[in-house]
């Protein structure tokens, strides 16, 4: 039920669930006819090559041995580079990423997220010539983390244009991010160690440079000239944007609750699985095994997530997943020797983590629209960095505190549980939309007695 009018080159639709104006650029500068879907589709294939090249930044624990050998600094130091990057990831997408994505087109951004990662890699790279940790500060914390997060943001727009259904587009955007990792890790690796970390980053950075030329080709191609976020108004705001803040507002206060309680149960196993593993008596090999179920269980989650979603509504899965991870979690918690239930569990944490990932944007979509897309997800993806920041320090002072990670493993999984009633709150599809038609026979009504006439917005109007 959605109303479509174009202007001057924009589709304006109307949502229903928030009786609001949303608008959609997907029309060519002539305003005479959409981008075609086989164009549009070039764009959501540079997205997701885009967030392979900007998923790298997860390949940070490689260079940290060799950086510590080179520059003579503590293992502390340099973990306080990745914090500054996770930092940097979320202002992008939470603060300067809505400016942006209503202000320049797709190709521009898509383009300066490559570049401005590439010139913070070789910035990083100069930190062993130089023997000092700014550069990685500088570099791979400030510029890369930024443009991760702007590129991120960015690519989870696109995947309404992909050629797929919503949930399983978005869900295969967000696995891309971490198949860069995948992929990548290897490379890095074998680079360290026959040239060392200063070659291992400056040709990463020009690997993520030549990726902006195949990046810009596709989303050029895709014929998206306009910004895929709406701009807001500093003077003046209508009233059909008052009321949509309004309804938003709860919305997303709930929405971020239910994402920092699922995460930060999910990031508190996983950011310390490794020793989680070896403390119940697994050899190193087999620990590094168990990691890669983690990476494995995360991507598949986040593929599954979008495509669940695309089959159920999205409130239902934010309900369910959260869940699954309750039992391996306790199970973890009581038996403290048992090598399957700390897999189990570390596997669980890793499929949460990835349908949250597809699952939450696919329900900001729903109720905000794709013109309050970025600037709402960005105020819910807050919760993320909070998740990122604190999750893992928590669970390592429980472990200092009691002598493992019995007490974490419990307090994931309450915030599990807490997660799914939050969920719950969710106003459904069907709930919005009675809402919508309640409100619209209330208008009908009040302009009807004053001699008025009501025209349905959710009608479908052509206007030259």
């Amino acid at each position: 039920m959605r109303g479509e009018t174009r202007e001057r080159g924009r589709r304006r639709a109307y949502n229903v669930s928030w009786d609001g104006m949303e608008e959609v650029y997907g029309a060519d500068e002539s305003g005479e006819r959409e981008v075609r879907v086989e164009a549009s589709a070039l764009g959501y294939a540079g997205a997701l090559l885009l967030n392979v090249a900007l998923g790298t930044l997860f390949c940070w624990s490689f260079y940290l041995v060799p950086l510590e050998a080179h520059l003579g600094v503590g293992r502390a130091m340099l973990s306080s580079v990745f914090s500054l990057s996770t930092i940097a990831t979320v202002a992008a997408m939470s603060f300067a990423g809505p400016v942006l994505y209503a202000k320049w087109a797709p190709t521009r951004l898509a383009v300066a997220s490559s570049l401005i990662a590439a010139c913070g890699l070789w910035i990083a790279a100069l930190a062993v010539p130089l023997r000092a940790v700014w550069p990685l500060f500088l570099g791979y914390g400030l510029m890369f983390g930024f443009a991760s997060g702007l590129g991120y943001g960015l690519s989870v727009q696109m995947s309404s244009y992909a050629p797929l259904k919503s949930g399983l587009a978005t869900g295969l955007v967000t696995s891309a991010r971490a198949f860069g990792a995948l992929i990548f890790a290897p490379l890095v690796k074998a680079a360290i160690v026959a040239h060392g970390p200063q070659f291992a980053i400056h040709q990463l950075g020009t690997s993520v440079a030549a990726s902006a030329i195949p990046i810009f080709l596709l989303f050029n191609g895709s014929g998206l000239k306009y910004p895929l976020a709406r701009r807001r108004s500093t003077s003046s705001v209508t009233l059909a944007e008052m009321e949509r803040d309004i309804k938003l507002k709860p919305l997303v206060r709930l929405l971020w609750l239910c994402m920092a309680s699922g995460l930060f149960s999910g990031l508190m196993v996983m950011s310390h699985g490794a020793t989680l593993l070896s403390s119940r008596g697994i050899s190193s090999s087999i620990v590094i095994g168990g990691i890669s179920i983690v990476s494995a269980m995360t991507t598949i989650g986040r593929i599954l997530g979008g495509w669940i979603c695309d089959r159920v509504p999205p409130k239902r899965v934010l309900v369910c997943t959260p869940l699954l991870a309750v039992g391996p979690l306790i199970w973890a918690a009581l038996d403290k020797k048992s090598i399957l239930a700390g897999k189990l569990s570390l596997a669980a944490a890793g499929l949460v983590y990835g349908m949250f990932a597809s699952t939450i944007p696919v329900e900001v979509r729903r109720v905000a629209g794709a013109g309050d897309f970025a600037r709402t997800y960005g105020r819910i993806f807050t919760a993320w960095g909070l998740a990122g920041l604190v999750a893992p320090y928590l669970a390592g002072m429980f472990y200092d505190r009691y002598g493992d990670y019995a007490f974490a493993l419990i307090v994931a999984a309450v915030l599990s549980v807490t997660s799914a009633v939050l969920a719950q709150s969710l106003e459904s599809p069907r709930d919005a939309v009675r809402e919508q038609l309640i409100s619209e026979t209330s208008r009908a009504e009040t302009i009807a007695r004053l001699g008025g006439r009501f025209i349905d917005c959710t009608r479908t109007e052509e206007t030259n």
